[in-house]
């Protein structure tokens, strides 16, 4: 973990908000790197983190079993941790009027048009993803709003300002990600 900043204390300042925000998002193991840059004299903030492999996606065959009767899709959960996601999934898929619980575990689907087979209900990776993001935007300077993202695979990376990025700042943008990306 890296930040830099030609005002020694401010990147200390971020460099502790950092490591604070990490470990209030529970996110220290699953980064192998991470690298801030910050130029507080023309607002820009850069923060480009690459991830650990997260665990495998959870589908609906994992944590429950099913069976069809008469049109219905009948799901009995084993393991009701996973009863939101399992709802929020079929929910998506169907619409809510067309899923039903009639109990902590039991779920019903009138005339499924679910891949039941293949449904997932969990991704870790996209989680923590959305974490990584939530970290990165937490401790990004405040107002800061014009946002360039170049993220892709196990890498969140992100250019910010509160004004237009002018395009100087692109060689250094892809110099943070290459050095995160090469650790």
């Amino acid at each position: 973990m890296y930040v830099e900043c030609y005002d020694e204390v401010g990147a200390q300042v971020y460099d502790t908000l950092l490591r604070h925000t990490l470990q209030d998002l529970k996110l220290a193991r699953a980064i192998s790197a991470i690298k801030i840059f910050i130029e507080p004299r023309e607002a820009l903030f850069i923060g480009v983190v690459k991830l650990e492999k997260a665990s495998q996606p959870i589908y609906l065959d994992d944590v429950a079993s099913h069976k069809m009767e008469d049109g219905i899709l009948k799901i009995t959960i084993k393991n009701e941790d996973y009863t939101p996601n399992i709802l929020r999934a079929l929910w998506e898929k169907e619409g809510r009027v067309n899923v039903t619980q009639p109990d902590r575990y039991k779920i019903e689907v009138e005339n499924p048009t679910v891949d039941v087979d293949n449904l997932m209900i969990h991704n870790p990776s996209q989680e923590l993803k959305r974490k990584v993001y939530d970290a990165l935007f937490r401790v990004m300077p405040e107002g800061f709003r014009m946002t360039r993202n170049a993220s892709e695979g196990n890498m969140i990376c992100i250019m910010s300002s509160d004004e237009i990025i002018d395009e100087k700042w692109n060689k250094k943008f892809n110099e943070v990600i290459e050095e995160v990306r090469n650790q």
